[in-house]
Parts: structure tokens; C-alpha cells; sequence
């Protein structure tokens, strides 16, 4: 078996493309997403069948290898969004012939193209840009402010019964 090479693509991959890329596995929560729990990271292996034009549909992408929590079956079909799976880490399969891939980028629509370099600047935007910063918790807050004001009030209620 000879050796494969992997190129970083960020988010610049075209359909027919063999990517790979990680990414974290959560337990569910339907009720609230910002407090999920992580249990795990996941590396998938997979191969792009469907590009959308637009940046409203999905991408469908055939797994090949999946490793890691919760890992995928050779062969199942996932859809994810450009911008999920195309961060800076993001690897492609080289092509034998590199050349005919250029020919065939080249090729693309310009609805597609552009689209791709909106993922890039979306993610170049959120990785050079803080989003959220979480501040840290003052010392002794219990996380639940309410069982704190509970407390008091009714141990004052209680202090002015006879």
C-alpha cells in the first residue's frame, strides 16, 4: 500500500474530494443546547457526494473510516454544513493527478466558488475574533442564584413567625 498524502484545505474542498476532519461528540439536550455536556471527540473520514451552489443546503458526505466516541459506520450517509466541517485543520486526500483537480475548480460555477470563500472568511472571522467569553464564577456562587435568594427569604420568613 502506498503512501497517502494529506493537503490542509481549510474549507476549499470540491465534490469527489476524501476529507478528514474532528469534531466533538455532546450528549443531547433538546431543552437547552448551550449547556450540553462533551463526552468526547470523534475523527471522521469521509467523501464529499453532494456541494450545494447555495449556502442553505447541506453537504452530504459518505463516510470511509470514523474513530473516536460514537464513531460512524463505513458507509453512512451524514450531512453537515460547509462551515462545520471546514475549519483550519481540515485535510483533503490528494488527487493522483493534481492538475486535473485544478481543471475542474476551475471549472465550477461561480455561485459555488463564492460560496466557498464565505465559509473561509466566516471561519477566519471566528477564529481571529473571540465570540462568547465566559467570565469565571465569583467565589462561593453555586451556579443557581435562585436557591440563593430562596434561602433567604425563607429563612426570614421562618425567623418571623412566633
Amino acid at each position: 500500500m502506498r503512501h497517502q498524502q494529506w493537503i490542509v484545505c481549510g474549507p476549499e474542498f470540491i465534490e469527489g474530494d476524501v476529507i478528514r476532519w474532528h469534531e466533538g461528540v455532546f450528549l443531547p439536550d433538546r431543552y437547552n443546547r448551550g449547556q450540553r455536556v462533551k463526552v468526547g471527540d470523534r475523527a471522521v473520514t469521509a467523501q464529499v457526494l453532494f456541494d450545494p451552489v447555495d449556502g442553505n443546503e447541506k453537504l452530504e458526505l459518505e463516510v470511509v473510516a470514523s474513530e473516536g466516541k460514537n464513531a460512524y459506520q463505513v458507509g453512512d450517509t451524514v450531512r453537515r454544513a460547509r462551515r462545520t466541517v471546514g475549519h483550519d485543520d481540515t485535510e483533503r486526500l490528494a488527487w493522483s493527478d493534481e492538475e486535473a483537480r485544478a481543471s475542474v475548480v476551475g471549472s465550477l460555477p461561480e455561485a459555488r466558488l463564492r460560496a466557498m470563500r464565505e465559509t473561509q472568511t466566516q471561519t477566519s472571522k471566528s477564529t481571529t475574533q473571540p465570540g462568547h467569553t465566559r467570565q469565571a464564577p465569583r467565589k462561593g456562587a453555586t451556579g443557581a442564584p435562585w436557591r440563593r435568594h430562596r434561602r433567604r427569604a425563607s429563612a426570614g420568613a421562618f425567623v418571623a413567625k412566633p
